[in-house]
């Protein structure tokens, strides 16, 4: 990952934690946020400083997982000045969203805004004894605790800021809650595939896909590819059998969408 650059959106912090954590990276990850510069040192995989505008420590990471916002560079090898983290960095991102899922759950204003990656579910204590409008009603219909706010947005067909609107009603008026929850971001090598891929397609290996499928709660059809150079792009996927930890394309597939062999990709599912 040295030199690689992009903007928090297509792949979160949670993203870029998990894969640096994974990969036992040493390096730092700075990040150019609205609200001052903000840096998050690792140490074979671990975080073991982070700094952002005057907060240190956990607290900094906690703040940036509650405004994702800025570009981010991450620049393998530099050590970090100090510790300040001792906290391991699966649970540190796990505290993270459960502070962000806490935060949802209690927000007052009835236009709140709701990220289009949470996901509504119907809790146990849900009040049934309500009067919903039309748009309401359809996307109550459409949550069952999988499909992100923007799935829920695609299956009943509104826009997706309305979605958001109605589901901060709904979240509001305690008829709904909300969870952060992400498909992992799958770090791949680019092989050449001589036949059983599709052309346009790229394969994955099938148990990667399976696991998608089952935290968005829908099949998954398309994925986003980083390229080494921080650029993305979306296509089609084939499962493939055993296939690894590689990326599996046909020749032109790789011409068409400017990849190489043994490129090193960051791949996630494009719905949800």
């Amino acid at each position: 990952m040295a030199g690689v650059t992009g903007t928090l959106g297509l792949f979160s912090l949670v993203d870029l934690f998990q894969l640096l954590a994974g990969s036992a990276r040493t390096g730092r990850l700075s990040i150019a946020h609205p609200r001052g510069r903000a840096r998050v040192y690792f140490e074979r995989g671990l975080v073991a400083h982070a700094e952002f505008a005057d907060l240190e420590g956990e607290a900094a990471v906690y703040a940036l997982f509650e405004d994702e916002r800025g570009s981010f560079e991450f620049v393998v090898g530099l050590p970090p000045p100090r510790s300040s983290v001792a906290t391991a960095t699966e649970n540190l991102v796990l505290e993270a969203l459960r502070r962000l899922d806490e935060q949802r759950k209690g927000v007052p204003a009835p236009d709140a805004e709701v990220s289009r990656e949470a996901v509504p579910y119907v809790p146990r204590d849900a009040l049934r004894e309500l009067t919903f409008g039309d748009d309401e009603l359809r996307v109550l219909a459409a949550v069952n605790g999988q499909r992100s706010v923007a799935r829920v947005a695609d299956v009943v067909g509104l826009p997706l800021e309305r979605t958001q609107q109605v589901v901060g009603r709904l979240v509001n008026v305690g008829s709904l809650q909300l969870r952060a929850r992400r498909p992992r971001t799958a770090q791949l090598v680019v092989r050449l595939a001589r036949s059983g891929i599709p052309s346009g397609a790229l394969g994955l290996d099938e148990g990667i896909v399976h696991n998608w499928s089952r935290v968005l709660g829908e099949d998954v059809a398309e994925v986003a590819v980083r390229r080494p150079d921080g650029s993305a792009f979306l296509a089609p996927v084939a499962t493939v059998p055993g296939g690894g930890p590689y990326l599996l394309a046909l020749p032109d597939t790789l011409v068409r969408v400017d990849l190489g062999v043994d490129d090193t990709v960051l791949v996630k599912p494009s719905s949800g």
